[in-house]
């Protein structure tokens, strides 16, 4: 299973840069009020928990695809 290893790894270090970047840009003195409140906006306008859940069913949907065509490639 390392391939299934090295996806779990790229979505970890995909969503943990995601949301170390937002906690930097959130706790950052320098950014100052205005830019928490515009990054609160969007993140509202966005949704996105919404917009997380779709991209994790679809990486999902994704990777069962890849392993079915891996599966047809070593069987056939």
């Amino acid at each position: 299973m390392p391939d299934q290893d090295d996806n779990n790894l790229l979505v970890g270090l995909l969503a943990g840069g995601l949301i170390g970047g937002v906690l930097g840009l959130m706790l950052s003195p320098s950014i100052g009020e205005k830019s928490r409140e515009l990054i609160k906006q969007k993140i509202h306008e966005f949704n996105l928990g919404e917009v997380l859940d779709r991209f994790a069913e679809a990486f999902s949907v994704g990777l069962d695809e890849a392993e079915k065509i891996k599966e047809d490639h070593e069987g056939g």
